[in-house]
């Protein structure tokens, strides 16, 4: 999948979908990098944006410095550096805060989040800045002044962070960094120590974060005080679970389909935040192991049942979820649009066509969609739980 994001740039001139595709590769690395967290030790952070951050500051600095000089230090490499600051974040950072577990090392988290937000008042030097990509030394003849050639230095990390984390999961080490997540107890009796464990899954994690932190750097060409804010982490952490831990590929896939809802809404509508939000509760409330473990579960279940009727069950549920969303998203849009508006009579696009929330009929029609979506929801997942 990600090597196949290769020809992207081939599809398509535009400099929003190639910022958008980039935009896709940084949090492909941030799902990633959290989901070595969540995923292998069990450690459900509230401030991870903290280590992307690390790695955008830090390469602030590293491409003014070699800027308009010989240097080895091109362009291709930022993102190392950005990684090597994330670690070190992750090292002073995890000494302490992986010492407990659970809801303890979650309200660390939080608090050292806080404390790192807060310190931007102190250190607001190193927080971050502007840039110029071009004026780094050129690599193999490119200076990297347009998105598109940004766009493979992106790609060329994901790959590497991916095979990594790829690495690190089926590696000794990795293996029982996630037995450590699951029974630190039995661990600590077979002569391992749970607290290194996860100290070291946590700079992991970090180095890959602050990876992202110096993708971003170079894509955008300034960085604020902003990626370390409390929302960034919540969106890390809304990438992964959606995406779902208990496949290898669900966080990137978590990472994707968000960054493609944001973009793709953004700008037409208020409540983007809203539907992300409602998304996250549905998946937590109905699939805890995600989009990638629930479509797991529906491939081995038509395998091994073969059922042509439990297929259409499924097809079914989906289409009555739709019917729900496409209704919910209408009532909540004409409700966004009367508050929002003064005017005598209003219209607005719902999905391609003019709608007046004054009038009854949208409501109606909205409402029924809820409805009936709601009901024949009810009934399939009652045939596919027999």
């Amino acid at each position: 999948m990600a090597a196949l994001s290769f020809f992207a740039p081939l599809l398509t001139n535009s400099p929003s979908h190639i910022l958008t595709f980039n935009q896709m590769g940084i949090a492909v690395v941030l799902a990633v990098s959290y989901n070595l967290l969540l995923g292998k030790a069990g450690l459900l952070s509230l401030g991870h944006a903290a280590y992307f951050g690390f790695g955008g500051f830090f390469a602030v600095h590293v491409i003014n410095y070699f800027s308009n000089g010989d240097s080895w230090i091109v362009a291709p490499l930022i993102p190392l550096f950005g990684g090597l600051m994330g670690l070190l974040g992750a090292f002073v950072l995890g000494s302490f805060t992986t010492r407990r577990g659970g809801l303890v090392f979650a309200m660390l988290s939080f608090a050292v989040a806080e404390l790192v937000i807060a310190s931007s008042t102190v250190f607001g030097r190193f927080y971050g800045g502007s840039v110029d990509r071009t004026q780094l030394p050129p690599f193999l003849g490119f200076d990297f002044q347009s998105d598109t050639a940004v766009f493979y230095i992106v790609w060329t990390w994901v790959l590497i962070v991916i095979g990594l984390a790829a690495w690190f999961n089926a590696s000794p080490v990795g293996r029982i960094s996630e037995a450590a997540g699951q029974n630190s107890d039995r661990i600590e009796s077979l002569g391992y120590s749970q607290r290194k464990l996860k100290h070291f899954t946590f700079c992991v994690s970090g180095f890959l974060a602050g990876i992202a932190g110096g993708l971003f750097a170079l894509t955008y060409e300034f960085v604020t005080v902003e990626i370390i804010s409390l929302q960034q982490s919540w969106l890390i952490l809304q990438m992964v679970f959606i995406g779902g831990t208990g496949v290898f590929w669900g966080p990137p896939l978590g990472a994707l389909l968000l960054t493609a809802i944001f973009s793709g809404l953004n700008g037409t509508t208020d409540n983007l935040h809203l539907y992300a939000g409602i998304l996250f509760i549905t998946i937590v409330l109905f699939a805890p192991s995600g989009l990638s473990g629930l479509a797991t579960d529906i491939f081995k279940r038509l395998r091994r049942d073969k059922d042509e009727k439990l297929a259409s069950a499924y097809i079914f549920s989906a289409l009555s979820l739709l019917a729900i969303a496409v209704g919910l998203i209408g009532i909540l849009e004409m409700i966004s649009t009367l508050k929002n508006s003064n005017a005598p009579s209003v219209s607005t696009n719902l999905f391609g066509i003019m709608i007046d929330p004054r009038t009854i009929w949208p409501w109606m029609i909205f409402g029924l969609l809820i409805i009936a979506g709601g009901v024949s929801f009810t009934k399939f997942k009652a045939k596919l739980s027999s």
